[in-house]
């Protein structure tokens, strides 16, 4: 959704557009979310040696840095947490993907779906999120994290961004 003449603007149009995250929400509405920054707000992250952090590197169609390990850490965290939202049958499909010795693009794509998914739950449920982006070319949502929020602010402030501009909270009454 990151940029103007992206596939998804017609389509959510048709629908009545993307909604607007410092919009309240009423009825149904359309989201971007990314799996790379809910891990990150999520504090799933991997812990180097050194003690600073890492992204998993669970991509198995990047065979030269894939990592087994990362794959079931990313698979786990998500199987842990969707009986959270009832979501058991989902928990369990989610197990069985992660304890495949060689998972397959297919399956990273279903796991993201799912970590994505967790950000729809936890927005429709629990509220805090971030959104990070802007209305003309395109936002995405994460759940809140302290962290992030600061991160993100300085690289927006790094880039001549205005960082209230480009990082909100959602619901905007937070």
């Amino acid at each position: 959704m990151f940029c103007p003449n992206a596939p998804i603007w017609p389509f959510l149009r048709k629908f009545g557009g993307a909604a607007n995250p410092r919009d309240p929400i009423s009825g149904t509405a359309v989201f971007e979310a990314y799996p790379v920054l809910a891990m990150i707000a999520l504090g799933w992250t991997i812990q180097n040696p050194d003690e600073s952090y890492r992204l998993p590197k669970y991509n198995p169609a990047r065979r030269k840095t894939f990592s087994l390990a990362d794959w079931r850490h990313v698979s786990k965290l998500t199987e842990d947490a969707l009986p959270h939202y009832g979501l058991l049958g989902i928990a369990g499909w989610i197990h069985e993907i992660g304890e495949k010795p060689v998972p397959r693009k297919a399956d990273q794509g279903c796991l993201d779906a799912c970590i994505c998914l967790l950000v729809a739950l936890h927005t429709s449920q629990e509220g805090k999120c971030l959104t990070i982006g802007d209305l003309l070319t395109g936002y995405i949502f994460v759940p809140y994290s302290t962290a992030l929020h600061v991160e993100m602010d300085a690289r927006c402030n790094a880039t001549g961004r205005l960082a209230t501009d480009w990082v909100t909270i959602f619901p905007s009454s937070l």
